[in-house]
Parts: structure tokens; C-alpha cells; sequence
């Protein structure tokens, strides 16, 4: 008899572990669609503050996240506006005076061969730097069409957080329903005290693209940069995606820089490369202590895991997860989250 009950236990042991081990490869096969999903929570839980202080003044769910992704597309399609007069007369004045300026280089930049003859190594430098600028490019633009998996999939993001915000009541009533009737309550402050967390992560990563665009727009007025005010405008916008952004923002500063001088041009890249050095260990830091309460070590740690995990969406949203991480956490060890805050 219990031969037999054990083998009856095997046998569903077996089947369950089966059970468990199908459940995971069908999560792994849509690992790009729950991607998408937990995106679009962080960034709904981000824009509900700023839904739950227009229903204040009477405006609905749904007019209210319509707004805000209609101020989003404005700015993004000004900039673009903006950018491609300037950007495209700054690249017609650069093909023209690009034989100008290999001239001037290949008379200092040469080399001396076996038999004593020297000989330019501009073209070799150009044509390697021909190469690493095309494989650049590519992995650029991979880069921003990989964001959110091209452009349905940024399509599909907005649509799921438009009904994540407008039917945010509903959610919250589903999970209340399924949660055991002692933990209802914890749950519930649990989730909206998460959803306040993510949102001061929002304004946080706001004051970030304020402080990046000033202090970008000052770096070249003082260096006499033409266009200081638009190329700022673009710095602080593309601040929001780590490690990627900052990068693209410099492209448009250097090539109108190339309208004056390849001094300038190298004045203009080691400006935003220590405005990067300085976001990167000092302001994204500070700002996002202030704003969540996470220390900055852990701050870098999260970005930093983040962006190793699932790339610059990750690092994009690891703060607000470690900041909601960070809330749970706490009521279990309130002592070291004080003292983390502090």
C-alpha cells in the first residue's frame, strides 16, 4: 500500500515538475511580450500621478493620459522640426570644405616609409574611421529601433499603458479580489505606495533633462557653438535613455562644430563627455536619492544591472523597479531603509 502511494506521489511530482518546466519555456517563448507588459506598468505607474492630479480638475482618465502622450509626440516632433534645417545646411557646408580640411591634415600628418619617403596617412585614418563610423551607425540605429522592439511594439506599449491608466480602479479591484482577505490591505498601500514611488522617479528623470539641458546649452555658449539653445533642447530630451542618449545628442553638436574648426569639433566631444561623467557618478545619483530615496550606490548598481539584463530598456526602468523593490523591502527591514535613504 505504500509502495504504491509513493509511486502514485512520483508519478505527480513528475507531472507537475513537467507542469513547471513547460509554464517556463512558455514564458521564455514570449519573453519579448512580457518585456513589453512590465514597461508598460512602470511607465503607467509613472504617468499616474500626473492622471490623478488632472482628474482633480474634473478631466477624465482617458482625456488626461491622451494629453500627456500629445505633449510627449509635440516635443519630440518640434525638436525634429527644429533639428533637420540646421543639421542638413551644417552637412552641406562640411562637403564642401572637407577637401579643405583634408588638405590641412595631410601636410602635418605623415608618415616615413622604408625608403625614406613620407607619405600621408589621412586616407588610411579616414577610410578606417569611414568603417568604425558605419558600424557605429548601424548599431546605433539597431540601438533606437530595439528600444521597445521597433515601432509597433512602442505602439503596443502606449495602447497597453492608456488602459492600464484608465482602468486603473478595476486593476486594483481585480487584485483586491484575489488576494487573501488579511493581506487585502497591506497589498493595496503596498501597490500605491509603489505607484508613488515611480512617479517621484518620473519627476526626478524630468529635473534630469532640465539639469543636463542647461548645463549642455551653457558648455556651448561658451565655446560659441551655433544653435546652443536647439542642440540643448535635444540633450535634456535624449537624456531619459542612459548610456545611448547622451551619445546621440553629441552627433548634431559635432557636425555643426565642423562648421568652424576640428578644434572646436574636439572642444564640443570633450564637453559631453565630461557632462556624461559628471550625470553619470554625480547628478543621476544625487537627484534620484533626492527624488525615490535610493543611495546613490544603489542607483549605479540598478542602471548598471539593468542595462547588462535587457539593454537600454533596462537600464531605462531598473531605478523605478529598485525603487518599488525598495518600498516592499522596507517593511520588512525599516531600519536599513532609513538608513539607506540617508
Amino acid at each position: 500500500m505504500a509502495e504504491k502511494q509513493n509511486l502514485v506521489l512520483s508519478y505527480s511530482s513528475i507531472i507537475r515538475v513537467i507542469i513547471v518546466l513547460l509554464a517556463l519555456f512558455f514564458l521564455y517563448l514570449i519573453r519579448e511580450v512580457i518585456a513589453l507588459l512590465f514597461v508598460a506598468i512602470v511607465l503607467a505607474a509613472a504617468f499616474d500621478p500626473w492622471v490623478d492630479w488632472m482628474q482633480r480638475y474634473k478631466i477624465p482618465r482617458a482625456i488626461s493620459i491622451l494629453l500627456i502622450y500629445i505633449i510627449m509626440i509635440s516635443v519630440l516632433s518640434l525638436l525634429i522640426v527644429l533639428m533637420v534645417p540646421p543639421i542638413s545646411e551644417q552637412i552641406g557646408q562640411l562637403s564642401k570644405n572637407l577637401p579643405l580640411y583634408y588638405q590641412r591634415l595631410a601636410i602635418g600628418v605623415t608618415q616615413v616609409t622604408d625608403n625614406g619617403i613620407r607619405q600621408p596617412t589621412l586616407p588610411q585614418a579616414l577610410q578606417t574611421l569611414s568603417v568604425t563610423l558605419g558600424q557605429t551607425t548601424k548599431s546605433v540605429f539597431s540601438t533606437i529601433t530595439g528600444i521597445f522592439g521597433g515601432l509597433v511594439s512602442f505602439i503596443a506599449v502606449l495602447v497597453i499603458v492608456f488602459y492600464l491608466t484608465v482602468e486603473e480602479a478595476m486593476l486594483k479591484k481585480f487584485i483586491h479580489l484575489l488576494t487573501l482577505p488579511k493581506y487585502r490591505e497591506y497589498v493595496t498601500g503596498l501597490i500605491n505606495r509603489m505607484q508613488e514611488k515611480i512617479g517621484l522617479w518620473l519627476r526626478g528623470q524630468l529635473a534630469l533633462c532640465l539639469i543636463i539641458g542647461i548645463m549642455t546649452y551653457i558648455g556651448l555658449v561658451i565655446l560659441g557653438v551655433k544653435y546652443a539653445l536647439l542642440l540643448a533642447l535635444i540633450a535634456g530630451v535624449l537624456e531619459i535613455v542612459p548610456f545611448v542618449g547622451p551619445v546621440i545628442s553629441a552627433v548634431p553638436a559635432i557636425l555643426v562644430g565642423f562648421s568652424d574648426s576640428f578644434l572646436k569639433v574636439i572642444l564640443i566631444i570633450i564637453l559631453y563627455f565630461v557632462i556624461q561623467q559628471i550625470e553619470n557618478h554625480i547628478i543621476v545619483p544625487k537627484v534620484m536619492q533626492k527624488a525615490v530615496g535610493l543611495n546613490p550606490i544603489i542607483t549605479i548598481l540598478a542602471v548598471l544591472a539593468g542595462a547588462k539584463l535587457a539593454g537600454v530598456v533596462g537600464a531605462l526602468i531598473a531605478v523605478p523597479v529598485a525603487a518599488a523593490i525598495g518600498v516592499f523591502l522596507s517593511d520588512f527591514f525599516p531600519h536599513q531603509a532609513k538608513l539607506e535613504e540617508g
